[in-house]
Parts: C-alpha cells; sequence; structure tokens
C-alpha cells in the first residue's frame, strides 16, 4: 500500500524535525540559556559603569597661560591635521594629531611631551577613575591581545584587588581609559561568544557558522509547526468522522 501525498509530506517534516533537533538542539539551549543570563544582568555593571568615580568638570578658561595652537604647532616635526584641548588629571593637555596619521599629548601650559605616558601615570588614570576603596594589585604592560581585551596594542593593565577582579585598560598613546573588565563582564561575554558563534574574536555577528544554524533553527521551527498542526488537524478530523459515523 503505498503513500498518500499528505503522508509523505509528513514523513518528511517529521525525519527533517528529528535530525535538525538533533543538530541544532544544544545550540538552540545555548542560544536560550545566554538570552536568559545577558538579559539577567544590568549592563551598567557589565561594563563597570557603577565603579566610575565621579569628578568636576575642568574649566580651561581657567587657564590663561596655555600655549596657542601657532605655538604647539612650532613644537611638532611634521604638520598638524588635528588638535584639540581637554584636561587630564585636572591640568590642560593639547591632543595632537599629525599628517601621517600619528597621535600625541604636551602639556597645553608648558608643551612637555607626555605620550606615550609612563606606568605611574596610567596607574594614576585608573586610580582617578575607580571609585572603591580597593587598591593596584598589578600594573601590566600588554603587547599582545588576550580574552578580556582585543583593542590597539600596546596598553597598560592596571588589576585591582576587589572581588570582581576589576581590570581597567589604558592606552599610552591616548592617556585615557579604552576598557574596563570585571568577572561580570568575562561571563557576559562568554555567553555572547556561546549566542553569537564567533568562538575567536567574539564580535562578528554574521559569521557562516551563525548563519547555517540560525537557518537550521528556523527549519527546525517550521517543521515543528507543521507536525503539530497535523496532529492537532487529524485528531480532529478523525472526531468529526467518528460522529458521522455514529
Amino acid at each position: 500500500m503505498g503513500f498518500t501525498k499528505k503522508q509523505k509530506l509528513h514523513k518528511f517534516m517529521a525525519t527533517t524535525h528529528k535530525w535538525i533537533g538533533l543538530i541544532v538542539g544544544v545550540q538552540v539551549v545555548l542560544w536560550t540559556m545566554g538570552g536568559v543570563v545577558m538579559s539577567w544582568m544590568p549592563i551598567e555593571e557589565v561594563r563597570s559603569e557603577h565603579k566610575i568615580a565621579q569628578s568636576n568638570p575642568v574649566v580651561l578658561n581657567s587657564f590663561p597661560t596655555m600655549l596657542s595652537v601657532d605655538e604647539l604647532g612650532k613644537l611638532a616635526r611634521v604638520p598638524i591635521v588635528q588638535l584639540s584641548y581637554d584636561t587630564l588629571l585636572g591640568k590642560p593637555v593639547a591632543r595632537i594629531m599629525f599628517e601621517t596619521g600619528s597621535y600625541e599629548i604636551r602639556s597645553a601650559l608648558t608643551g612637555e611631551l607626555i605620550t606615550p605616558i609612563s606606568l605611574e601615570l596610567a596607574q594614576k588614570i585608573a586610580e582617578t577613575d575607580y571609585a572603591p576603596d580597593f587598591p593596584v594589585s598589578e600594573v601590566i604592560k600588554m603587547t599582545e591581545n588576550n580574552i578580556d581585551y582585543r583593542g590597539s596594542l600596546p596598553v597598560w593593565r592596571i588589576n585591582f584587588a576587589d572581588g570582581e577582579a576589576t581590570s581597567i585598560y589604558v592606552s599610552p598613546t591616548q592617556a585615557r581609559i579604552v576598557a574596563r573588565r570585571s568577572s561580570n563582564w568575562r561571563l557576559f561575554d562568554f555567553f555572547w561568544m556561546l549566542h553569537i558563534m564567533d568562538y575567536e574574536e567574539r564580535h562578528d555577528f554574521n559569521n557562516p557558522l551563525l548563519i547555517i544554524f540560525s537557518i537550521s533553527a528556523l527549519a527546525f521551527a517550521i517543521s515543528g509547526i507543521f507536525l503539530l498542526f497535523f496532529r492537532f488537524y487529524r485528531r480532529d478530523f478523525s472526531f468529526i468522522l467518528d460522529r458521522k459515523v455514529r
């Protein structure tokens, strides 16, 4: 006895649903688990924004003896394409970008070159930004990226002896904080990696593996809906036929 078209379609959908379920089932669980964890964790705590110390803004006009753009330009060895005044630890500085693409920071009062900053200055920048009362446990100059930090190198890593293994990364060329990390961030980043299935760089949301599994998961859901509809249809249809026979 041969199968009807509906029976063949049902069999195909059942087989497809079963095999796709075996392949993507674990990843669907990881997606769901990651979604729960990431939505549960306050993003401010993940970014360590709750540990940032409040500081009073410094008005640059309060420093009337700052060097002019022309005076700072004379100290440069190559043409300047951009210059802006800023403050660093309460003192005025000039952030200068050159035609070559290089970057440096000078004191806006004396013209003294500040960058690349020293270990002591990097630690001071991190300590000024860090609100909790925990000491620095270690300062490292990193020349290679790690799981925590995947930005420009080199970079100063300042570790704090708190319960969350907080690390603050300070750029030696920009004299500013470029990343804040903690155990909360590392947990979030781990589930983010599982969620987007980028196990190396952890930022590519359009990688082929994720696309393939997403399409497979969609096929799994569609085949499941079809099977559910077929089951309800067959049950209700059988009930109607049974009533007619009686």
